[in-house]
Formats: C-alpha cells, structure tokens, sequence
C-alpha cells in the first residue's frame, strides 16, 4: 500500500525515429515536493527511453484517484495512524485504507422468490420473441402500421413489466428478506473458517466485514477466494488486488445526505491551488451535514476465533471514525 502526500507532473522531450514526442509522467514522495518532481523526471525520462527503444509508450497518465495499476492512491491524506491511513477520496467521502487489516464489502440486490423471478424472466423474454415475431410478420405482408402497432405494444408491456417486478423487489419486505438471506449466507461461510471472527456492519448497500482473527495480504489469492466466498462486491476486490490494500469509507456518500457533487470537479487530489478555497467550502459545507450520519452500522460477530489486538486497534479506528455504534442513520 502506498498513499503519498506530494505529487507533481513532469515533462521529457525528445526524437523518436527523428520527430518530436513529449511524454509525461507522474511523481510521488511521502515526504517532500521536491523528491515528488524528481521522480516525475526521472520516470518521464524513462518511459521516453522505452519510447525510443521502439517499445509502444503512453504518452501521458490518467489522473484518477483510485484503481490505477502501477499508481499510487491518488488522494488527500487526511490522518495516518500507523500503517493506516485516512483519506479523502475523489467524491469527498472519508476513507480508511488498511494494508493488512481485511474489510470485505458485500452488496446485497432485493430479489423475489426464484419461482416468481423465473416467471417474470419468461414472460419477459416470450413477449419481446411475440412482438418481434408478429411484427416482422406484419411487415413481411406489407401491413407496416400493424407491426408498428404490435412492436409498440409489445415494447410497453415489457416496460410496465419489467417495472412491476422492480417495484416489488424494492418492496420493504423484500428488501429484509433479501438482507437477511446474504446475512445468513455470510453466517455460513465464516462458521465454515475454524478459528475464525469478523465483525459485520450494516451498510446503504449491504453489509461490510472486518476480521479480526488475523491478519492477510490483500493482493493474494487467499484473499481473492474468500472475496468469492463471501460475495464481495467485484469493484471492491479489484481495487484492493490493484493497490494491495484494504478500504472503508468512514463518512457518507455526499449525494445521500443533500450535498451536491465535490467542488471542484473532477475531485482528483491535488487540487489547484486557485481553486482550494472552492474546495475547502464544500468541505465545510459535507463535513456540517455528515456529522449527522454514520457510514455504517455495527450489527453482530461471527465465529468463534480469538481477536487479536493488531485488528481490535483497527477496530476502534473504525468504529470511531465511522460512527458504527452512534445510532445514527447510515449514508
């Protein structure tokens, strides 16, 4: 895991097979500017190397927060305790990232029961092979207007179809039920795990897990088959094999509690200088409004296993952080 402080951008100029290219590149230091600026040289230089080597180079990096192979997470650094270390991420939100301490996100999707979801499926399916069909018949025949009629009909009954079903998923039954089915599938797998515990949270989205038995790096493919295990968000196993680390987001999404959208846009760290007060309103402005909410909520332990202190010390970070034993409503 790697999140520096400084960051900056270098240029290098050169001929390849006698034309003018320029490659640009980034550089990064957890201690000061000046050794962020001469890595970027030193990479620039580098990569304009492999250029003229005759090796196909991008000429410049994407500047994106989080997720970029062979790049560090690219966001303000916020607090470190230790090893871990709390940022702000590009959509404004507070984050923990841990390089040795797993939280597992899982995201549950409200689901009928499987006999009525197949239903629907056919009926879906029969009546977009119907309309097709009498449609192409239609027009075959040279009666345009009816096969327009009959694909429109067609098109409108999958429509109030297709929303009937997802109305009923978002039904508040529906919801619990398919909450309480990945709950109990959780409770499953770590009773599966001898010597294991995780603590499990309530999240806007599903459920979050924190084991506190021990520790694992996130980049192997232990933890990639417990990811699969327990369902975890492929989003989420991506970004933590990419930057061998952890995550959790500690504060609420801004667009849950009535903020607009990080100010400036995109939100990518650092911002420019002329443009920092505009950032650190919008702060001001999250920051008042998320006081009044949590990330997530604490809901019970799994598993019989012994914590070990190194995750108990994560544990109350995140906790504390998160506001998971507040009480107050998750977003």
């Amino acid at each position: 895991m790697q999140i520096p402080d400084y960051w900056a951008e270098a240029r290098s100029t050169g001929l390849v097979r006698g034309k003018p290219r320029v490659v640009r590149r980034f550089g990064w230091s957890e201690h000061s500017q000046a050794e962020a600026e001469l890595r970027a040289q030193q990479r620039a230089a580098a990569a304009l190397a492999e250029l003229q080597a005759g090796r196909e180079v991008a000429p410049r990096e994407t500047k994106l927060g989080y997720g970029v192979q062979g790049l560090p997470i690219r966001e303000q650094v916020l607090a470190r305790h230790g090893d871990l270390v709390v940022t702000r991420n590009s959509y404004g939100a507070r984050c923990l990232n841990e390089p040795d301490v797993l939280f597992a996100d899982i995201d549950v999707t409200s689901r009928l029961p499987g006999p009525v979801e197949i239903v629907i499926r056919f009926a879906l399916v029969l009546l977009g092979v119907s309309a097709v069909s009498v449609a192409s018949y239609c027009y075959w025949h040279g009666w345009q207007p009816l096969g327009c009629a009959t694909l429109a009909v067609g098109l409108v009954l999958i429509a109030l179809l297709a929303g009937l079903g997802e109305r009923w998923r978002r039904l508040p039954r529906r919801v619990a039920a398919s909450q309480q089915q990945r709950l109990d599938s959780l409770r499953a797998v770590v009773a599966a795990m001898p010597g294991a515990r995780f603590t499990v949270y309530a999240t806007p989205a599903g459920f979050r897990l924190l084991a506190l038995h021990r520790q694992f790096a996130a980049a192997s493919a232990e933890v990639a088959r417990l990811f699969e295990a327990l369902g975890v968000d492929p989003a989420f196993a991506r970004m933590c094999a990419l930057q061998d680390c952890f995550r959790a987001r500690v504060s609420a999404k801004p667009w849950r509690i009535g903020v607009r959208h990080v100010r400036p846009r995109p939100g990518v760290w650092p911002v420019h200088p002329d443009r920092i007060a505009l950032r650190m309103a919008w702060i001001d402005d999250y920051e008042a409004a998320a006081a009044g909410f949590a990330a997530c909520r604490h809901l019970e332990e799994l598993g019989t296993g012994a914590a070990i202190e190194r995750c108990l010390q994560v544990q109350r970070i995140h906790d504390e952080l998160s506001g998971a034993r507040s009480g107050k409503p998750i977003a």
